[in-house]
């Protein structure tokens, strides 16, 4: 992708339950760099209770992350204070956030670090996912 330096991303989540929608995003992503950081956080629930705690173990979600051919290296952290320290402290030359950051605070937001904000128009997440399987078993469960 570049000649001599490379360039590094960088993308936070909990990423639990790979759907089509984070393929896409780590795809784009990796369209813009040369290597891909994930940030994957341990239950973003434990600090925002709006948000589903994940379904499969950090472990898991890891070794999910890894196998996948546009990540390249994942680092766990549990809250935003530690995602916070780690866009501080480590060299990220662009950023990837989805669409829906855009206009909003977010961790990071006044450090100089480039944005690339990524299309969520694919209409994926983790909770239509999970109601997509609750669903699914409700429907054998009742014929």
């Amino acid at each position: 992708m570049n000649e001599g330096k490379k360039i590094i991303g960088f993308v936070a989540g909990a990423f639990d339950l790979i759907h089509p929608g984070y393929i896409d995003m780590f795809s784009e992503a990796r369209e813009h760099c040369d290597h891909l950081i994930v940030g994957l956080h341990k239950d973003p629930s434990t600090e925002r209770p709006e948000k589903l705690r994940p379904v499969l173990e950090v472990g898991d979600r890891q070794k999910m992350l890894l196998s996948l051919e546009n990540v390249d290296s994942v680092i766990v952290y549990q809250t935003e204070a530690d995602l916070y320290e780690i866009l501080k402290h480590t060299h990220i030359d662009i950023r990837f956030m989805g669409s829906d950051y855009v206009g909003v605070d977010y961790t990071g937001s006044n450090l100089e670090i480039p944005i690339r904000f990524i299309n969520r128009d694919h209409g994926w997440s983790t909770t239509k996912l999970k109601n997509l399987i609750a669903n699914s078993i409700t429907k054998k469960v009742k014929k």
